[in-house]
């Protein structure tokens, strides 16, 4: 916020500098693109044109300076709306996306957990499209299972060994070779609050 302010502060004493140069340049008697020449090409005689000259030049630079200034300006106000947008919504942030909600209790050989890695003791970060923000007392988990038959559903599960999130593929399908009779092949049971 403090550079953002900052560079606010320079465009406001760049576009001040301009307008001082601008009126310089008509004190002379001309403006930014007027020719400095007669119309038989000889220097006009009626105005300083080294004086015109420079100030032009000055003029260029300062709006080049400005141009970069103003990149910088949005650069730094996209940056801010960014990190002030993920602040006013905690819920999609990085802390309560980590936050785990419900652990894997059992996992059926060869269901479709099993193949996706899922193991007991797995604590469950995210399951398709719910987190710890929305789970409904593992009620939105159902919904969830029925919405990806037979479609891949990212899981994000913090692992009993080490602690970290993992990310796996979990294809749900019925009776497919595994021989179980849920979706999942696997229990999933709420932490204690």
């Amino acid at each position: 916020m403090e550079r953002a302010q900052a560079l606010l502060q320079q465009k406001s004493a760049l576009e001040s500098e301009i307008q001082r140069l601008d009126l310089d340049l008509r004190g002379h008697g001309v403006d930014r693109t007027e020719p400095l020449v007669d119309a038989g090409g000889f220097p006009r005689s009626d105005i300083d044109i080294l004086a015109v000259r420079q100030i032009r030049q000055a003029l260029n630079c300062k709006q080049n300076d400005l141009r970069a200034l103003m990149d910088e300006v949005a650069a730094q106000l996209v940056s801010l709306h960014q990190s002030t947008k993920a602040d006013a919504q905690p819920e999609h942030g990085p802390a309560t996306r980590l936050q785990p909600f419900a652990r894997v209790s059992i996992v059926t050989p060869n269901s479709p957990a099993s193949e996706a890695g899922l193991v007991a003791g797995d604590k469950v970060v995210r399951y398709g499209s719910v987190d710890a923000s929305n789970h409904d007392n593992l009620k939105a988990l159902s919904a969830e299972t029925i919405n990806n038959i037979n479609k891949p559903m990212s899981v994000t599960v913090q692992r009993v060994v080490d602690g970290r999130p993992q990310t796996v593929d979990l294809t749900l399908r019925l009776r497919h070779g595994w021989g179980g009779e849920s979706l999942l092949g696997c229990h999933i049971l709420p932490l204690p609050s």
